[in-house]
């Protein structure tokens, strides 16, 4: 896949800088849930159980081929706060508690978001002292940036956990950003109305079921962040309080960016510069703006599975076939034949 202009991950660093969790909602997107859990199949089949992205594959007798034009970001939230330093060493206390591969298709202008639960039980390699890959290990997803530098390495050992976890398909790009950037950019847009979905009594009594609240500073991070002692406090709940309030952050963030558009981008950028690692480059702002909100969004897929309580931790087992069948609408076309 070629690259995709630089400036246009500028503006993703820009304007999907609130914690990750805010990342769908600047091109205005109507979210799609797709939560029918279904049991995993533990076993992959070999119709297409290894996709090689550079080759025909076939299905049920159908041939598809790689589209061309499609370009991918992976975004991802993680689980501290304050400046981000590198750790100096070959591992870090960090996590990722949020993870979405933006998918865009130039050819038609389209943006398709996967997002992962970071329970997701997968493949994760494991770096040496010297940065160097020396093998897998079966764990969650957040777990690989937890090895590397806490930046640079750390995000791409992520990258390749996603890109290995969903048949290798290539990820160009990639943007890391803690959780102070979510109050952040919460207040920059005057904050964020959200019907509060779940229980948080003793955790942040200020946000009670079933009210209508505006977020603001803490609170924001507290709803999109908190887990334990909230609600049925899976993971799975999180995900559909994120997706709730980036769809309301979205309409917050659209209108504060028409008033000024390059102030506005530039202050947002401001604002999280010290919360983010990212290999985009910076260019071309508004420019990009333009361009990215003109796409048409199709909308979330949460890969479907089951949630288990495991040794000590909850595992979620991706749905093999349903992966896989997602993997090639997204990156495949059917062959046309003269």
């Amino acid at each position: 896949m070629k690259s995709m202009k630089s400036s246009t991950f500028k503006l993703l660093a820009a304007l999907f800088a609130s914690a990750a969790i805010l990342a769908l909602v600047f091109i205005g997107m109507r979210l799609i849930e797709k939560y029918a859990v279904r049991k995993a199949d533990a076993d992959i089949d070999t119709t297409y159980s290894s996709i090689d992205m550079d080759q025909t594959i076939y299905i049920d007798g159908q041939a598809y081929v790689p589209k061309d034009g499609v370009e991918t970001l992976l975004l991802i939230g993680l689980d501290s706060q304050g400046k981000l330093n590198s750790s100096a060493a070959y591992t870090n206390s960090q996590m990722a508690d949020f993870l979405a591969l933006f998918v865009f298709d130039d050819g038609f202008e389209t943006c398709q978001v996967i997002q992962l639960n970071r329970d997701t039980m997968a493949e994760i390699p494991v770096l040496g002292m010297t940065g160097e890959r020396t093998g897998y290990i079966n764990a969650q997803l957040a777990m690989a940036y937890s090895y590397g530098d806490g930046l640079t390495q750390s995000c791409r050992n992520t990258v390749n956990a996603v890109s290995h976890f969903l048949y290798d398909i290539e990820i160009d790009h990639y943007l890391a950003l803690n959780m102070d950037a979510v109050s952040k950019l919460n207040d920059l847009v005057g904050g964020v109305q959200v019907e509060v979905l779940d229980d948080f009594t003793g955790v942040d009594d200020t946000l009670v079921k079933g009210e209508t609240v505006t977020l603001k500073g803490a609170h924001a991070l507290n709803y999109v962040r908190g887990r334990t002692n909230v609600g049925d406090g899976t993971n799975l709940a999180r995900m559909a309080r994120q997706r709730q309030y980036m769809e309301a952050f979205g309409a917050a963030l659209r209108a504060a960016y028409a008033k000024g558009k390059d102030e506005f981008v530039l202050k947002a950028y401001g604002a999280v510069a010290d919360h983010m690692v990212t290999d985009c480059s910076v260019n071309a702002l508004s420019e990009t703006a333009e361009k990215v909100s003109s796409y048409k969004i199709a909308g979330v897929i949460s890969p479907t599975g089951k949630n288990v309580q495991g040794d000590p931790y909850m595992e979620f087992y991706a749905d093999a076939d349903a992966l896989k069948t997602t993997v090639v609408s997204l990156f495949y076309a059917p062959a046309i034949h003269p």
